[in-house]
């Protein structure tokens, strides 16, 4: 089981290396105090964004998750959390503005219930996703719609017992690619194809639009807590996971 470590108490570190990924689990869970210092690390583009979603908890998450993101990039930019620039890709992807040399620090998030996860990669492009396991999701329609025949095929032969989880594995790899590649659900995920059986290892496999894809993107699973799944894309052969605020008890 993997629990997180409080963000103030783990150590910020250096750039990753060439092949690297950093990958940070941060707890979601903040005092007033905290979540009031978090507003002053955005922007007020990003404070009003926040501001106007609906439901108190996800405005919460919201301007949580971009305050830590902001702090993170500022411990590896030497920057303060402020002045990091982002930019968004055409789908949405952020990334670092370019005058701050945008090649040199690449990263991804995902936020699922009480947790955020942001991966970085230096000079590769890198996607994450972290879900929160639903016992009462209807996962078929959605493997229907989104996953590819062949995965399916796979999913539904396995024992009843077996499925849920092989869902949330094949979703997460899915998703981490699509959004490493910065196009998100933009592209069909039904045309692309990952390994989802239990004794396989993380892998795109098989991609109808791009047949090289899978010779220069590696999926990862990540170690996540209790009641959670997780995976890493990264534009890279044989990427070496570092872990950052994941702590087992």
């Amino acid at each position: 089981m993997i629990r997180p470590a409080t963000p103030l108490a783990q150590h910020l570190p250096a750039l990753p290396r060439a092949n690297q990924v950093h990958l940070h689990l941060l707890p979601l869970d903040c005092t007033d105090q905290e979540l009031e210092s978090l507003k002053d690390v955005i922007t007020p583009a990003e404070l009003a964004r926040s501001e106007r979603l609906l439901d108190p908890p996800k405005r919460r998450q919201a301007i949580v998750s971009r305050g830590l993101l902001r702090q993170l990039l500022g411990s590896y930019l030497g920057e303060a959390p402020g002045r990091v620039l982002l930019s968004e890709g055409e789908f949405g992807k952020l990334h670092l503005s370019e005058h701050l040399e945008p090649d040199a620090l690449c990263f991804n998030l995902s936020h699922a219930g009480s947790y955020l996860l942001i991966a970085t990669a230096a000079g590769c492009e890198v996607g994450v996703d972290l879900e929160e396991i639903r016992e009462d999701l209807e996962y078929r329609p959605m493997a229907e719609r989104y996953f590819a025949p062949a995965e399916q095929q796979q999913l539904f032969a396995l024992d009843p017992a077996g499925q849920r989880s092989a869902f949330y594995r094949c979703w997460t790899r899915k998703e981490a690619y699509l959004k490493g590649t910065g196009a998100g659900f933009s592209q069909p995920a039904n045309l692309f194809q990952v390994s989802l059986a239990p004794d396989a290892p993380a892998a795109l496999i098989a991609h109808q639009g791009y047949p090289e894809a899978p010779r220069h993107w590696s999926l990862r699973d990540v170690p996540a807590p209790a009641g959670y799944c997780a995976a890493v894309a990264v534009q890279v052969e044989r990427p070496e996971l570092k872990l950052f605020g994941f702590q087992p008890v």
